[in-house]
């Protein structure tokens, strides 16, 4: 696995990354593969070197967009998505492939980089009525 050697945990096949030694791995020419939605990415963006946006609901059909040949760290909300994204791709011949170990939740409690729009955060009384201040098209 190269760049993911040695690093985290295996669980099923499946290499788990801690977020303060995932963001060394892409300091070092790992590419971070976000599969959140649009909208929580206005909120909060993982903010480091390399970075492909595609939304969980269509990495089957993007996948072919991914590079092969470079190690890609799956990440989402809180590693809801990334354990099936990351079978995706081992099953379509990805080598290195690994998943950020509790999403952007994890990530962002301990400090890491990130970026923020603070018109799209969400706000309301319920979170089932929770909107973004940011205006739509």
């Amino acid at each position: 696995m190269g760049s993911f050697e040695g690093k985290g945990m295996v669980i099923q096949g499946l290499r788990f990354i801690p977020p303060k030694e995932a963001l060394a791995t892409l300091l070092d020419g790992v590419i971070l593969v976000d599969l959140r939605s649009d909208e929580l990415l206005e909120m909060k963006a993982f903010r480091v070197p390399e970075v492909i946006y595609i939304p969980h609901r269509e990495l089957l059909r993007l996948v072919s967009k991914l590079p092969s040949d470079r190690p890609l760290l799956l990440a989402d909300s809180s590693r809801v998505f990334t354990k099936d994204a990351a079978h995706l791709l081992l099953d379509r011949g990805f080598t290195q492939a690994a998943c950020l170990n509790g999403g952007m939740l994890v990530w962002d409690q301990e400090g890491l980089p990130v970026a923020t729009d603070p018109e799209a955060i969400l706000h309301g009384e319920c979170a089932c009525v929770m909107r973004s201040c940011k205006e739509r098209l």
